[in-house]
C-alpha cells in the first residue's frame, strides 16, 4: 500500500525480516563447502530454517492483527463530550537563531549534527480545523483529497489502513463522519500541497525540517542524541497507548486527534510538537543515495504506538509523497522574522 514512511512498519518484524535475508544471502553465497554436494545440502537446509523463521514472524504479526478490538470502530471523531477547548494566545512563537545540536542516534538518516538558524516564528499550535475552514470559505480552496474522491484512513478497530472514497478534511473517517466536534482539532486528509496553499494565504509558509527539531526540542542548543521520550508510556502526548493494532488503552483521553493545547507545551510555549498528527515540513526527504521525491513529516501522531511506529521523537524523520492525503497528517506554519521585531509580543516563555 502507498502508505508513507511516517507509518513505519513495526521494528520487530522489520528486523526478523532482515534477519531471514541476510541468512538467506550468508547460505547462498559465503558458506564454505568442502565438496558442492555437502554445500548445495547445507544451502538448502540453512535457507529452510530461515524460510520458516520467517515465516513464523509473519503468522505472529498476522496473529496480532486478527485480535483488533473491534468496539474502537464506534468512536466517533472529535470530542463530543469534552469540554470547551483551552484558548490560546495567537501569536506565533519566537524561535532564537543560533548554533544548535539536532539528530537521532536511533536513526541513519537523521545523524547527530550541529547546525546553525536565523530566528523564525513559528505556530503556537497545529493549523485547527476551524483556521482551516476560514481559509476554505475565503478563497473557495478544495482540497487534493476533495478533488481526487477519498483519501487514506486509519479507523479504529480495523488491522490496516485503507483509502477511503469521499474521506477528506471534512470527513476524516469517510462518509458519516464529520469535524463538528472537532473544530479546535488539528486539520488533517491535507496533501503538502494544501497545507502549502493555507500557509501561502494566511501570509507565512511551512517550518525547514531543522527549524522544526530545534523549535520541538524547545530551543535548547544540546538536546539531540538518545531521545528517552516515550508518551505511548507516560501520556505526555497524545500517541498509542498500548499495542497497535489490538488495543488502545486511551490513558492520554483520546483515540484519534485532540483539542489544541489539550497537553503542556514545550520549553518555548509550543503544543503538540510531539503526538497528535505528523506535521509537514518545507522540505524534501533525501537520504543522499537517491533523488528525492518525499516530503518529510515530523513528529508522530495520534496513530503512533511503541510497537508499530515509534515516531513520537524530535528527531525522528518521516516521509510521504507530497500529493497524498491521510487522517493523522497536518501542518503547522512558520515565518520569517519581520523587522524590527518585538520580541515580548512574540515569546510567552
Amino acid at each position: 500500500l502507498p502508505i508513507p514512511a511516517t507509518h513505519v512498519v513495526d521494528r520487530k518484524a522489520r528486523r526478523a525480516a532482515c534477519s531471514a535475508r541476510c541468512i538467506t544471502s550468508f547460505t547462498v553465497w559465503f558458506l564454505p563447502s568442502r565438496t558442492v554436494a555437502e554445500g548445495d545440502a547445507m544451502k538448502v537446509m540453512l535457507t529452510c530454517v530461515a524460510a520458516v523463521a520467517s515465516l513464523a514472524g509473519i503468522a505472529t504479526w498476522q496473529e496480532s492483527r486478527e485480535r483488533v478490538d473491534i468496539s474502537a470502530r464506534s468512536i466517533p471523531w472529535g470530542s463530543p463530550d469534552a469540554a470547551a477547548p483551552k484558548q490560546l494566545p495567537g501569536k506565533m512563537i519566537l524561535v532564537p537563531g543560533g548554533k544548535y545540536l539536532i539528530g537521532d542516534a536511533h536513526e541513519l538518516d537523521a545523524p547527530v549534527r550541529r547546525v546553525e538558524i536565523a530566528p523564525f516564528l513559528v505556530d503556537r499550535h497545529e493549523v485547527t480545523n476551524r483556521q482551516f475552514q476560514q481559509f476554505v470559505r475565503a478563497t473557495g480552496y478544495v482540497t487534493s483529497a476533495e478533488r481526487e474522491g477519498g483519501a487514506w484512513v486509519y479507523r479504529g478497530g480495523e488491522s490496516d489502513w485503507k483509502r477511503i472514497a469521499g474521506a477528506n478534511w471534512r470527513s476524516p473517517l469517510g462518509p458519516g463522519s464529520s469535524i463538528e466536534s472537532a473544530m479546535d482539532h488539528p486539520v488533517v486528509a491535507v496533501t503538502w500541497d494544501d497545507a502549502s496553499a493555507y500557509a501561502r494565504w494566511a501570509g507565512k509558509r511551512l517550518p525547514t525540517e531543522v527549524e522544526w527539531e530545534v523549535a520541538a526540542r524547545g530551543g535548547e542548543a544540546q538536546a539531540a542524541g538518545h531521545d528517552v521520550v516515550n508518551p505511548s508510556r507516560d501520556a505526555s502526548a497524545n500517541v498509542w497507548q498500548g499495542t497497535w493494532p489490538k488495543k488502545n488503552d486511551l490513558t492520554d483521553g483520546f483515540f484519534y486527534t485532540a483539542p489544541a493545547g489539550s497537553f503542556a507545551p514545550n520549553r518555548l510555549g509550543l503544543y503538540d510538537m510531539i503526538g497528535n498528527v505528523w506535521e509537514w515540513t518545507a522540505d524534501w526527504y533525501s537520504d543522499g543515495s537517491h533523488p528525492p521525491t518525499l516530503k518529510v513529516a515530523r513528529g508522530g501522531s495520534w496513530f503512533c504506538s511503541s510497537n508499530y511506529c515509534s515516531a513520537f521523537r524530535p528527531g525522528f524523520r518521516g516521509k510521504s509523497p507530497a500529493g497524498h492525503a491521510f487522517n493523522n497528517v497536518g501542518f503547522r506554519c512558520a515565518s520569517d522574522v519581520p523587522a524590527p521585531v518585538q520580541s515580548a509580543e512574540l515569546v510567552v516563555r
